[in-house]
């Protein structure tokens, strides 16, 4: 079953991809030359997302509010694109910038022009107010009003703007570490691995429910070297270690490794890694290389890097007998976190939306994943689909009764998680004496609750009467549920694109 978003919903996804377009083009200067083409079709994505808004009747000019951590619209925080804006966000602080307006009309040369003035070190102090309107003039920017924090202009703030959270602040830490990490790799330059563990401790530390950085997870849209993947595996990872009851060390050692798993995807062309059609056999062979260029690079480091890490960028493609892709030189048997990681980064790799596929719902991801029980250590996977159960933390759904809810937690029934309720019946506001939270199978004013649908990025999938002990099989196999078919047109299982 698939409904129809409403106007309000489509103009609140068209804003948030604005600033999805804007972070993934910050991102793309900063690797890239200002005239490298791949720096020209972000600018243009940036384009297109500003001329959605104004197809949609968004108020003009586009305003997008900055705070110290977070993107906002109207008041209203976009998290999401937020995730991966550590570094934007911190080059608009050092100029004292409160809000960029966007109006219809702007062009590439002028979004490159912009993006010198926010990113480049010998331009912070041109926006400063004696300056501002001489430098926009100078950069030729006709089309993008900024205006400063500065209580000069007490018309910088729409609205005051919510301080950040711990999860928003560590998702971030984390994102922005492995972007850095990426851009080291790139360049060939030594890669900040201390700092990596450093990160992963400090998220262990100080939040005690990694689900809570999951739920954020669910809105990460900005996927510059398949970073937000990397961060989602990690997660995934350390939700389900931490279940197992590991200690701090090994926690720490297993969130790295995940993180890293995918580091040899820097050395990969990025027209490869994020092209929408069938990949030619050449591109095939490129992208079956990338974790043996991540193993590569972990083992170059003069830093310490312990050999699960090694063993997790290089086996992550790798059946529990060895088959699979890299093809080792002698008899490879994974090792316990390869396996764990191997299950995660499949999980999210189905999960999500990839220029090349749809994201399929979790319940058709396990479905996928239980047809083909040869591809992962079984224990592991019954453990993964435990502890992040049917409907993971941060899934929306809807109820039978027309409510809508988001997942919050889950229980010792994976088909039963705990909800908080966004709506009431049938869409109407919540009533002020009305509980909010509860699980699902429970009664809540003489009904049992089920879930009836699940709200995916482009669609609300209808959720099956489940057995929870007899996952249902789709007919697709891992490979033809990740990626396009292979570049000989057939069927036949190509080197996975996740």
């Amino acid at each position: 079953m698939t409904e129809r978003p409403s106007l309000l919903e489509l103009r609140r996804s068209a804003v948030i991809d604005v600033g999805h377009a804007l972070v993934a083009a910050a991102l793309n200067r900063q690797l890239h030359a200002r005239d490298d083409r791949l720096v020209h079709t972000a600018l243009q994505e940036l384009i297109a997302a500003l001329e959605r808004t104004v197809a949609l009747g968004i108020e003009q000019p586009l305003a997008l509010q900055c705070s110290d951590d977070r993107l906002f619209h109207d008041g209203r925080p976009l998290d999401g694109p937020s995730l991966q804006a550590r570094s934007l966000l911190q080059r608009c602080s050092e100029r004292q910038i409160a809000m960029l307006s966007f109006a219809s009309g702007l062009t590439v040369d002028e979004a490159n022009a912009l993006f010198d003035l926010l990113l480049l070190p010998q331009n912070r102090d041109a926006l400063l107010r004696n300056h501002r309107d001489r430098a926009l003039s100078a950069f030729g920017i006709r089309h993008v009003r900024i205006t400063l924090r500065s209580p000069g202009d007490p018309g910088d703030r729409q609205s005051a703007v919510e301080p950040g959270s711990k999860a928003l602040h560590q998702y971030q830490d984390l994102a922005d570490c492995l972007q850095q990490n990426h851009l080291r790799a790139h360049r060939d330059l030594e890669l900040a691995v201390d700092a990596t563990a450093s990160v992963v401790e400090r998220t262990v530390q100080e939040l005690d429910e990694p689900s809570l950085l999951l739920a954020l997870a669910a809105q990460d849209d900005v996927d510059r070297f398949t970073v937000g993947h990397s961060v989602r595996v990690a997660l995934l990872a350390l939700q389900v270690a931490r279940e197992l009851g590991a200690d701090r060390e090994q926690l720490v050692l297993v969130g790295a490794a995940a993180l890293l798993h995918d580091i040899g995807k820097s050395k990969v062309p990025q027209e490869i890694l994020f092209k929408q059609g069938r990949l030619s056999a050449e591109e095939w062979g490129w992208m079956a290389q990338h974790p043996r260029l991540g193993a590569q690079l972990l083992l170059e480091q003069h830093e310490h890097v312990d050999p699960r890490a090694i063993g997790a960028a290089f086996c992550h493609h790798m059946r529990p007998d060895g088959t699979g892709y890299p093809t080792p030189a002698l008899p490879v048997a994974p090792c316990g976190t390869s396996r764990l990681v191997r299950v995660c980064d499949v999980f999210e790799a189905l999960t999500s939306i990839r220029p090349y596929k749809r994201a399929l719902t979790p319940i058709e991801a396990y479905a996928v994943m239980f047809r083909n029980p040869h591809d992962f250590d079984a224990a592991w996977l019954q453990r993964f689909t435990r502890t992040i159960g049917l409907f993971p933390t941060g899934t929306r759904v809807r109820l039978n009764d027309g409510a809508e809810a988001l997942v919050t937690a889950q229980t010792a029934r994976p088909e039963r998680p705990v909800v908080r309720l966004l709506s009431g019946a049938d869409g109407a506001p919540l009533a002020a004496d009305q509980p909010d939270r509860f699980t699902i199978g429970d009664q809540v004013a003489g009904k049992s609750l089920r879930v009836l649908s699940v709200s995916m990025h482009d669609r609300c999938i209808a959720v099956p009467e489940l057995d929870p002990g007899e996952p249902q099989v789709l007919t697709q196999t891992v490979a033809g549920a990740c990626l396009t078919p292979g570049p000989d047109g057939s069927g036949a299982p190509p080197p996975c694109r996740h």
